[in-house]
Formats: structure tokens, C-alpha cells, sequence
């Protein structure tokens, strides 16, 4: 394993197919998972408040941050819906299980064009993906899943719908 500096000056260690993605920044420390943790919970935490909790100068989080964002660690900052309020109360997971030859690429499209997906992964499991979405109600649900196995990429679904969330990190 090769370590080089990243154009922030935090050491890398890069793996053999050197893309910035499997590049692992190897320099965080206590301080950095603190500030890290903090954005975790919210993303919009004051420098004052980070300092704080970090025991450094605002101005000194910022360098931080700068050196995380720029190695990768943060790639950005967004904003939490509540999904309830928006009328999309119901959660589901559906495993999709693809037809033979369909190409990530193809799977990836199929579902970036269902709006109600709101992330998807490939898996290790029995489902070749699996899919988070967001429904009005069942009747919904069922929409969503019917539009997916009327596809010829998708040989069948099986769905877990979401109750109660006991962990949420961000």
C-alpha cells in the first residue's frame, strides 16, 4: 500500500486501482469524529458550536473542515424532509431482482426514474438491489411496486415495509 499527501496535505493511503474513491484518508482523529459527529446530527451547527464542542478556534474547525471536505470525507451537506409532513408516511424497502443481463447502469436508470426511490444500493444478498422509497399509503406502495415488475429489467420484488426507526446517524 502506497501513502502519498493529498493536494490538502492529509496522508492517503491508495489502493491499487489509486481512485480518489478507494483513497482512505488515514488522518482523523479524536477531534475531527467530534466535529464529524456534530454535522452528523446537524448539518447546519454553527462554527461557534463546533469550536465548542472541539475545543478549538472557529478559525481552526474551518482549516478542518476545508482539509475534510477536500480529502473527501465530507462530501456535502444537506437538508433532513420529514417525510410524514410531506404525506409520504409510509417507508419500504424492495429487493429488486433483476432479469438476467441487466446491466447495473440499466438498473440504476430504471430506478432513478421512480421519483418515490430515495436511494438505492446494490447488494451482496438475494435481490440484485434494494431500494428505499417513500409512499403516500399502501395503495401507493402498491403503484410503485407494479410499475417496477411490469418492467422487463425486474423479475420480482420483495418488500419489508419500515416501522418505527430505532437508530438515525446521518
Amino acid at each position: 500500500m502506497r501513502r502519498k499527501l493529498s493536494p490538502a496535505g492529509t496522508a492517503v493511503d491508495e489502493t491499487a486501482a489509486t481512485s480518489p474513491e478507494n483513497a482512505r484518508i488515514r488522518d482523523v482523529d479524536d477531534v475531527d469524529r467530534r466535529i464529524l459527529h456534530e454535522l452528523g446530527r446537524n448539518a447546519r451547527t454553527s462554527l461557534e458550536r463546533l469550536a465548542e464542542v472541539s475545543g478549538l478556534a472557529p478559525s481552526s474547525v474551518k482549516r478542518r473542515m476545508a482539509r475534510l471536505e477536500a480529502s473527501g470525507v465530507i462530501r456535502g451537506y444537506t437538508v433532513q424532509l420529514d417525510q410524514r409532513r410531506l404525506g409520504l408516511g409510509l417507508q419500504a424497502l424492495i429487493g429488486v431482482f433483476a432479469a438476467a443481463g441487466v446491466t447495473r447502469e440499466a438498473l440504476t436508470a430504471l430506478l432513478t426514474e421512480q421519483e418515490e426511490i430515495v436511494r438505492a444500493w446494490t447488494t451482496a444478498g438475494s435481490a440484485d438491489a434494494l431500494a428505499l422509497i417513500h409512499a403516500r399509503d399502501s395503495d401507493h406502495l402498491e403503484q410503485i411496486i407494479l410499475r417496477l415488475q411490469r418492467t422487463k429489467a425486474v423479475v420480482h420484488t420483495r418488500t419489508q415495509i419500515l416501522l418505527t426507526e430505532l437508530v438515525s446517524r446521518g
